[in-house]
């Protein structure tokens, strides 16, 4: 065998190799696009589940803003009627002691006009003019005990008020505190939906693009989970409910120190980050 048919034979086994090879590797291909599709399946069915997750969270975070609105308008409610009940105390306080000095004073001048009377003839004048003022002022006396027990009435009824308010704005708390432990549980589902599928195209793959979808989907929703865990803490830090009345002026004053604390949204800035990441 000459040296040309060597080299052309070499040649020819050469390319039945590489036939293979194109061969193996066409196979490959094949069976990565297999795979693709499968993946591009789960990721499409993954992201119609979390739209319907989105979209109850955006709802559960609507109702969540609107019962934290109407808790506001409630603590202002009982703010003000609180303020009212302290200023009819006041007056109560000053009408009370007007009575008491008024009825002293009386006491005393009828009292020096009787030990005069016996001495002094127009003093007598003078003693039915007073005793008759000390009629009027007993009359006049008993109204403003009349007036006072009217106040104390509104005041009973205010108090039956504040507390009935009590009542609804603990209920609200509670629904807040319900709703935000459903989206965090929401949440949680989605969060192990998605490592569950990272796990598993990592036994596949061994190591996953720190950039994909499914990594970057997991870092907002956990981001999401922190930040919601930290404002559920203030829900129930600022919104614990007593009935008793004092106990609701110091809630109102402790809610003033910690105005500047309590956000009354939720992850709204993630959540659109969440839907950018979806769409």
């Amino acid at each position: 065998m000459s040296y040309i048919e060597k080299q052309i034979k070499n040649i020819e086994n050469n390319i039945v190799v590489q036939e293979k090879k194109i061969k193996n590797l066409e196979k490959e291909i094949e069976e990565i696009k297999n795979e693709s599709n499968i993946i591009y399946e789960k990721l499409i069915r993954q992201q119609d589940i979390l739209l319907k997750k989105k979209e109850a969270n955006i709802l559960t975070e609507l109702k969540v803003n609107n019962l934290k609105d109407e808790n506001i308008k409630v603590s202002k409610s009982i703010e003000d009627t609180s303020f009212k009940i302290d200023s009819y105390f006041e007056e109560l306080k000053i009408k009370k002691l007007e009575i008491k000095e008024n009825t002293k004073r009386i006491e005393e001048i009828n009292n020096i006009i009787k030990k005069n009377a016996f001495y002094d003839l127009k003093s007598n004048k003078t003693f039915l003019i007073l005793n008759d003022f000390l009629i009027k002022k007993k009359e006049h006396n008993s109204y403003l005990e009349s007036f006072l027990k009217k106040k104390k009435d509104k005041i009973e009824v205010l108090i039956n008020e504040i507390k009935k308010i009590n009542n609804n704005t603990f209920s609200l708390c509670q629904n807040i505190i319900s709703l935000d432990n459903k989206l965090i549980s929401n949440l949680y589902s989605i969060k192990n939906y998605i490592n569950e599928e990272i796990n598993n195209y990592q036994i596949k793959r061994e190591k996953i693009n720190e950039n994909s979808n499914s990594v970057l989907c997991l870092n907002l929703i956990t981001k999401i989970i922190e930040k919601q865990k930290i404002k559920n803490l203030l829900l129930h830090n600022n919104f614990n409910v007593n009935s008793n009345i004092q106990t609701i002026k110091n809630s109102i004053y402790q809610k003033k120190s910690n105005e500047t604390k309590l956000e009354l949204e939720l992850n709204t800035q993630e959540f659109l980050e969440f839907e950018k990441f979806l769409s």
